[in-house]
């Protein structure tokens, strides 16, 4: 039975880039797993629960074993690195290794080299998942999750002051005019919102829309767009992809 594995920096981040992925692989059979590198504690709290960054971190953590659940996945252990520090944690590396080892998986997501609104800590895991599949004797195929360009200009401008001084990605490298590999989730659209959904502290109004600015959600709801990492693996992929879109009716 084939193994998915999608590695994120917080809870949350799997709703908005792979969930239809991963529910169309569920929906094939597939073992699917999501693990998040850090538990979020950093980040708000719109659902007027204690803000305390212990509380906060165990709580959207349970959410993402709510969205996992929705999409028929399975949340891995969290390393719990610091949310806003993975490029400064020296744990990062062997974290990224650890979950691999332990997943085991044939295809592996993650989030792409524009950290899809250059967030530092998309950025640092992505450097770190590419470092780890480079040096694995026998690494899984590794895919990234990818976004027309300039869909997520607004959240970048939004995060300008996270972003660095300047920011590590510049407005026009945000996005691809052409992915690698498209995967129409319309018919898993219902189980990528409730994903989104279930992480409700990070909605204001308990809006699965309002994650991100005006008119970004919707354009996450017809299809997922890849790139590839190594293009020797491009048949190996499509084989992959052709399995998990068969289950779509």
């Amino acid at each position: 039975m084939p193994r998915i594995l999608a590695l994120i920096p917080h809870p949350d981040d799997e709703a908005y880039s792979v969930a239809g992925t991963l529910a169309l692989a569920a929906r094939a059979g597939w073992i699917c797993t999501v693990i998040a590198i850090s538990a979020g504690e950093a980040g708000q709290c719109h659902n007027g629960a204690a803000a305390d960054p212990a509380a906060l971190a165990d709580l959207r953590l349970a959410e993402l074993a709510r969205s996992c659940a929705v999409l028929g996945a399975e949340a891995g252990p969290s390393p719990r690195l610091p949310d806003g520090g993975l490029a400064r944690d020296p744990r990062l590396a062997d974290a990224v290794a650890a979950a691999i080892a332990a997943a085991a998986p044939d295809l592996l997501l993650t989030l792409g080299p524009d950290g899809a609104y250059g967030h530092p800590d998309h950025l640092a895991l992505h450097r770190a998942v590419v470092a780890a599949v480079d040096a694995a004797p026998a690494p899984p195929a590794l895919l990234f999750a990818a976004f027309p360009s300039g869909l997520f200009l607004p959240q970048y401008e939004l995060c300008r002051p996270i972003l660095g001084n300047p920011p590590a990605v510049a407005p026009a490298d945000l996005g691809v005019e052409r992915p690698d590999f498209r995967i129409p989730i319309a018919a898993v659209a219902d189980r990528k919102r409730a994903a989104l959904a279930a992480h409700r502290s990070q909605l204001p109004g308990g809006d699965p829309a309002a994650i991100f600015p005006p008119g970004i959600v919707p354009a996450l709801l017809r299809e997922e767009w890849f790139l590839l990492h190594r293009p020797g693996d491009m048949a190996r992929v499509a084989r992959l992809l052709l399995d998990i879109e068969a289950a779509c009716p």
